[in-house]
């Protein structure tokens, strides 16, 4: 009998990792705003996603600021801040004037495979390739 439960308790624990390596990634954001008036509102929201980018997922306000140029925008573009979650169109993640091939220049880590930083305005955002969903945010990272 005892010979049996080492290799049972072995697989357990193998079946109970895969269970675990399937689960989602969670990310739970609460914001509180208070209006002039003296009240407050706070609204908590749980984004689940299971692309494996939990670790990017992050908004930055840089110190440090780069030259960089003018910001060149697409033809028929209005700049817009974007936030994590949002979708950048493709016009934008297109155009090979916007990506970031120098990204170590500006002190930002490698992108993972999938994912590319762009410039929109004076932010850097850490963007899907295929949706054009934020990562990443790097907002003012380059002088207007």
């Amino acid at each position: 009998m005892n010979k049996y439960m080492l290799p049972a308790a072995a697989l357990a624990v193998c079946l109970g990792s895969t269970v675990a390596f399937a689960q989602p990634d969670s990310e739970k954001t609460t914001t509180t705003m208070s209006s002039p008036e003296g009240t407050t509102e706070t609204v908590s929201k749980t984004t689940n996603s299971s692309d494996g980018y939990a670790q990017y997922r992050r908004t930055i306000i840089t110190k440090k600021h780069y030259e960089a140029g003018a910001f060149m925008a697409p033809s028929g573009y209005t700049y817009s801040r974007y936030k994590l979650g949002e979708h950048v169109p493709a016009a934008v993640r297109g155009d090979d004037g916007l990506v970031l091939t120098g990204y170590g220049d500006y002190a930002l880590q490698a992108p993972p495979s999938g994912l590319t930083w762009i410039r929109v305005g004076s932010d850097a955002l850490l963007v899907d390739r295929t949706t054009g969903e934020v990562v990443e945010t790097d907002y003012g990272l380059f002088r207007s």
